[in-house]
């Protein structure tokens, strides 16, 4: 029976390493695609920065990465896709191979350095994830299952809510509290950067990075399967 398993992970080698240790606020979420090819080289990842041009100055410092493309269209986004150097230890390709789906996966703090990565992940049958955690053991990778259940599907496990970021989430949560949404406003930009510790500018990009994702999630994927 098919199963859904909830993980955190880190390497020291691991999918941007330096990035995640040198901007310790930075939420990156690696964007799903269609590929099951196990070798496949690029990867793609939404960022949530208010500096993109800190963000490429520690990118192309970053020992793990190879590569950083600007996809066109995404610009506003922080959408790039990201090439890793051979040597970077990555667990989605032994996903891939014990017959398996990664549904969605976001940086996260371990309990211990370095920060890493949470993922779902859609899996054939518990000896893949037996599999896939002997292999993250003997790779040196700081592993742990957070959740295992069976009978999972991508349908019950992938939610809109995924669609933000953890900070755009926030932003959206004292947004909504504060009555920025009501009519009349009841909080200006000016109130709500002052309550996150961020500027306005970096509150307005999250609301609308925020907005714009679910509506994409919602009332975009709604209309598509009509």
């Amino acid at each position: 029976m098919s199963l859904v398993t909830e993980v955190r992970f880190a390497h020291r080698d691991g999918a941007l390493a330096d990035t995640l240790s040198a901007l310790p606020g930075l939420d990156a979420v690696v964007v799903p695609e269609t590929s099951t090819d196990p070798r496949g080289s690029v990867y793609f990842f939404r960022f949530d920065h208010e500096s993109t041009t800190e963000l490429r100055t520690v990118l192309a410092e970053d020992h793990t990465v190879e590569t950083v493309t600007q996809l066109s269209g995404f610009v506003d986004d922080q959408v790039l896709g990201i090439e890793f150097v051979e040597a970077t230890e990555l667990l989605a390709p032994e996903v891939t191979t014990q017959g398996g789906f990664v549904l969605a996966a976001r940086s996260a703090a371990m309990t211990a350095s370095p920060r890493g990565w949470h993922e779902r992940w859609l899996l054939p049958d518990r000896e893949a994830i037996q599999a896939i955690w002997h292999h993250a053991r003997e790779s040196d990778f700081e592993f742990e299952v957070l959740e295992l259940r069976e009978g999972g599907g991508i349908g019950e496990t992938f939610p809109g809510g995924d669609a933000l970021t953890d900070q755009q989430r926030r932003a959206l949560q004292v947004a909504y509290d504060r009555g920025y949404f009501r009519e009349p406003r009841e909080a200006s930009l000016a109130e709500l950067a002052e309550a996150l510790d961020l500027s306005a500018s970096a509150v307005g990009g999250r609301l609308r990075r925020g907005m714009k994702s679910l509506v994409d999630q919602t009332l975009v994927a709604d209309r598509a399967s009509e």
